[in-house]
């Protein structure tokens, strides 16, 4: 049945080797009644407009790991959430450790998806920096396929310190006393976060974290600041979590920003540049959005 479920989502994602023909924008307009965009300064063509309300995917991705006291309150505002979302918004799980894995196959039957979720065994490592790149990969294909409005959102427990690889270890040159990596340790951790924003740049998905601790060492902070820069790169948002009590709440917002987003598709210029610069503006007011595109 697993392996059913990921060569379904997965035949999509193979969709996607070209990049979009159009670029889709995540936004929130104030009334979209006036909506205009422009693509490195000139005016382009807004070819198809999905307002909040209409059809709508999620990919929920569990990367959990650890302590119950978070992993808990977390699954029970899902869990909230879900049974709140309207009969149009279906939502997909998946997790993140060893890979990213589908749990539950996206559809309309929010009971076979809530008790995969209430019966997750939490184990593992943390995975947000090995699958977020195939979670975007795998959105933008469906949207080849099926033109919703989608996202993904992660919840996660992430420690930089509990990932397979060792992101908190530079390479440090023993004899040489002005050896950089002795003063920025968090070296490593700024290097992977950039070369995944710039990745991320070239998918058509807004990418959405509510990150289940906020962790106030020098190494985790470097990393929650590298998981802010890469979210907002798609255009998404991330909420940390400063004690319990604030899961619930900004699990709620999560849903209520992904709930409430248009998704904006203009014609991509056809030229040789691999960059787009984009500004959307509703009623002569620019708005708020991912403005930087890569073309694959």
């Amino acid at each position: 049945m697993l392996r059913r479920q990921f060569l379904f989502l997965a035949a999509a994602a193979a969709a996607d080797k070209s990049g979009p023909a159009v670029l889709r924008v995540a936004a929130w307009p104030p009334t979209g009644d006036a909506l205009a965009a422009r693509v490195d300064g000139k005016p382009a063509r807004i070819v198809r407009v999905r307002r909040a309300g209409d059809d709508l995917l999620i990919l929920v991705v569990l990367d959990l790991t650890g302590d119950l006291s978070l992993v808990d309150p977390a699954k029970e505002a899902l869990v909230a959430e879900l049974r709140k979302m309207p009969s149009n918004a279906w939502a997909g799980l998946l997790r993140s450790q060893d890979g990213l894995r589908v749990l539950v196959d996206p559809g309309p039957d929010r009971e076979s998806l809530i008790s995969a979720l209430q019966s997750l065994q939490i184990a593992g490592r943390a995975g947000l920096l090995e699958t977020i790149e195939p979670a975007a990969q795998l959105g933008s294909g469906i949207l080849q396929k099926s033109p919703v409005r989608l996202a993904v959102l992660y919840l996660t427990d992430s420690n930089i310190y509990n990932y397979r690889e060792d992101y908190t270890n530079p390479v440090i040159n023993y004899s040489d006393s002005r050896d950089l990596s002795r003063r920025f340790p968090e070296t490593l951790i700024r290097e992977k976060t950039s070369k995944l924003s710039e990745v991320l740049a070239a998918y058509a998905v807004p990418i959405f974290v509510v990150h289940l601790a906020w962790l106030r060492d020098r190494l985790n902070e470097a990393y929650q600041t590298g998981l802010q820069q890469m979210v907002e790169t798609t255009g998404g948002q991330v909420w940390f979590c400063r004690t319990p009590s604030e899961i619930p709440t900004n699990v709620e917002h999560a849903f209520s920003r992904i709930l409430s987003h248009w998704a904006i598709d203009l014609e991509a210029p056809d030229r040789s540049s691999k960059t787009f610069t984009v500004v959307l503006s509703d009623g002569g007011q620019d708005l708020p959005c991912r403005s930087r595109f890569l073309k694959r």
